[in-house]
């Protein structure tokens, strides 16, 4: 069970550090961090996210609520997912520097 929360602690996690180093990333805008959490979600909630675009569009605020509205009425897990998610890290911004912002200038 505990293997259940693990992606959305990270994902809280991910956001609060993005809130602390703020003043040295910058501000990343709504699509770019939307971006990053879809490529780094668990596969069902990748697909929930997919097919939920048009309800959240590229406002983060919204993104925000379909993620949590997903992952609360599936007890705050997924009971499902066969493959561990990918972590959310900070240093997915920080990687490449002079190149962009790592994969977030790519889009991912």
């Amino acid at each position: 069970e505990a293997a259940e929360g693990g992606w959305r602690q990270g994902w809280v996690e991910w956001e609060a550090k993005l809130a602390r180093h703020a003043p040295l990333l910058g501000s990343l805008g709504d699509a770019v961090r939307i971006g990053i959490v879809r490529a780094r979600a668990p596969d069902l909630l990748r697909d929930h996210l997919e097919v939920s675009a048009a309800s959240y569009g590229a406002d983060y605020a919204s993104f925000r609520v379909v993620v949590d509205s997903y992952l609360r009425a599936h007890g705050g897990g997924l009971r499902q997912q066969t493959l561990p998610a990918t972590p959310l890290e900070l240093d997915i911004m920080t990687k490449g520097k002079g190149k962009g912002k790592g994969s977030a200038a790519r889009g991912e």
